[in-house]
């Protein structure tokens, strides 16, 4: 939400969302994203295939 529309890789998201160290599940933002698709909308989060997410500029 800080980013908006910004596209912000998955790899930066999984920073986030883990402390360092801890393992890491190769799925874990993918179902996040899925999750809140479903509370939010599907086109509220855009994926920019190769890239990473991005959540739409303008609401």
């Amino acid at each position: 939400m800080h980013h908006r529309g910004r596209v912000v890789s998955q790899g930066e998201l999984t920073e986030h969302i883990y402390a360092q160290g801890a393992d890491r599940d190769s799925n874990t933002v993918e179902v996040f994203v899925a999750r809140l698709r479903r509370k939010l909308g599907a086109s509220f989060i855009e994926t920019v295939r190769g890239l990473g997410y991005r959540i739409e500029a303008e609401p």
